[in-house]
């Protein structure tokens, strides 16, 4: 018995790949449509995410006390504090949003003058922006004296703040990205901030 293989027929000349166009489904443009919206949502579901919440943060507490060296101040509630970036008695940073409050401790200062310069030095050789403009005088609810002038950089803007109470220095910084500037709401809450600072008695 012997088998024989079909032989197969050459294609037509209606049958050829570019003669003819395969169907299109239905569904395709309801796909294309679905990964176009889900595209579009994380593109703005993912910087509000984390410009929400900061990983390793932490809630303020109502009540809630920073010591740093020889001063001391009162977090407000809302922020968070970055305990990644945070270090006990040397620098507190709070988060908000895509705001960003920093406060450290200068050391020895004889003047609002020379602390800030060392402040301003410090926060520039970070390369995040620059100081710029004259100071203006600035003095808390608990009067600590100090200066301020604006920070402009590529991405943030914002202030730069020292307070000087017995013979220390303290520097702030204030920054938020050019996307995201200062609410009043956030504003409301640095002056408070600022207010509650206050020498630490020995």
């Amino acid at each position: 018995m012997s088998l024989t293989a079909p032989v197969p027929r050459p294609p037509s000349p209606d049958s050829s790949p570019s003669s003819r166009s395969a169907p299109i489904p239905s569904t395709h443009g309801l796909r294309a449509t679905l990964v176009v919206a889900v595209v579009m949502l994380l593109l703005i579901a993912i910087p509000y995410l984390l410009n929400r919440s900061v990983v390793g943060a932490a809630p303020v507490h109502l009540g809630q006390v920073v010591t740093l060296g020889t001063f001391r101040y009162h977090p407000a509630p809302g922020w968070q504090i970055d305990r990644g970036a945070s270090q006990a008695d040397l620098v507190s940073v709070l988060v908000k949003g895509a705001t960003r409050y920093r406060l450290t401790p200068l050391g020895r200062q004889s003047s609002a003058a020379s602390a800030f310069k060392a402040a301003a030095r410090r926060y520039e050789a970070t390369g995040r922006g620059r100081v710029g403009g004259d100071p203006a005088s600035v003095t808390t609810a608990r009067g600590l004296t100090g200066l301020v002038a604006p920070i402009s950089g590529n991405t943030v803007a914002g202030t730069l703040t020292v307070l000087v109470g017995g013979g220390q220095g303290l520097g702030v910084s204030l920054t938020a990205r050019h996307t995201a500037p200062l609410t009043e709401a956030i504003a409301d809450d640095v002056v408070t901030m600022l207010d509650s600072v206050e020498v630490v008695e020995s």
